[in-house]
């Protein structure tokens, strides 16, 4: 059984960076993705604005804008990489500004980098990110590593909900070539009074019935469900998922976004504090399709 639709690469990727050293890590991605992509690419900032004019006094030369610094960081930054991309600078709220440029564009992924400091510096995970996953219909990717090839391994979370689905399906077409991971994490209510022992058997049982249901979806196709490794853990998705992508040494952990439900929530706090702590790989934040 193939798959009944043929999703496209991105045709156009926005990057998003504060300048900073480390969202040259995103850049370093982004440029990556669009040349194994053949893709356009933007790149773009966003400044305060500048409350400054003239310098007062005759002779004075024009002080450089803000923007205009910006712009010539961002063209150094980019001039040894060997990728023509396109700069955006622009004034004023991060999330709205970024926002505009990804729907003005007709971008299809943006990626971005983690942050802390100055206007984009709560970006990731911070307001921005969180702002753009939730008004965004195209993927976002946050980059926390710095690129050491392409994406080879790749956790995807699933709660078995369509949201999951989609981000597996995105997955799949983004990245041919990587190991694909799909994991299930659930838990058993303490009164159901199961003994430990009967655990294995529970997700054994379920893990089957997830497969068939893999199996069953013709958007999902034989290739790529030779491709899916199932992994099924009974306890609390938002610790399991992370420790099982610190033990697979995961480089990518994709999740749906559809909804922002209970599986989104956790990832994104479990994944927020191991940004921070400096323990955790790249991730795809997906957003699903009505219907």
């Amino acid at each position: 059984m193939e798959p009944k639709e043929q999703r496209s690469l991105p045709q156009t990727i926005l990057v998003a960076t504060d300048l900073s050293c480390r969202c040259d890590r995103a850049l370093d991605r982004a440029i990556a993705l669009a040349e194994e992509w053949g893709a356009r690419l933007i790149a773009a900032t966003v400044v305060e604005p500048d409350p400054g004019h003239l310098l007062e006094g005759r002779g004075r030369r024009r002080r450089t804008t803000p923007a205009g610094r910006a712009r010539r960081t961002l063209r150094s930054h980019l001039a040894g990489s060997g990728t023509t991309a396109e700069i955006l600078v622009a004034v004023g709220d991060p999330a709205t500004e970024l926002q505009a440029i990804a729907e003005k564009e007709h971008c299809d992924l943006v990626v971005a980098g983690v942050a802390r400091n100055d206007m984009l510096g709560s970006l990731l995970l911070g307001g921005t990110a969180k702002r753009l996953i939730k008004n965004l219909s195209i993927p976002v990717l946050v980059v926390h590593d710095r690129p050491a090839g392409p994406y080879r391994n790749i956790i995807v979370a699933t709660d078995r909900s369509q949201g999951a689905r989609e981000a597996l399906l995105v997955s799949a077409a983004l990245f041919p070539r990587a190991r694909l991971t799909l994991f299930h994490a659930h838990d058993l209510p303490a009164a159901a009074g199961l003994a430990a022992a009967a655990r294995p058997q529970i997700d054994h049982d379920l893990r089957s019935h997830m497969l068939a249901e893999i199996i069953a979806d013709p958007r999902v196709g034989t290739d790529l469900a030779a491709r899916l490794d199932l992994i099924v853990e009974t306890g609390a998705v938002e610790r399991l998922i992370s420790e099982f992508a610190e033990d697979r040494f995961a480089d990518l952990t994709v999740v749906g976004s559809h909804g922002h439900g209970a599986l989104f929530e956790a990832i994104i706090g479990s994944t927020e504090r191991k940004l921070l702590e400096g323990h955790s790989g790249d991730l795809l934040v997906v957003s699903s399709v009505d219907g």
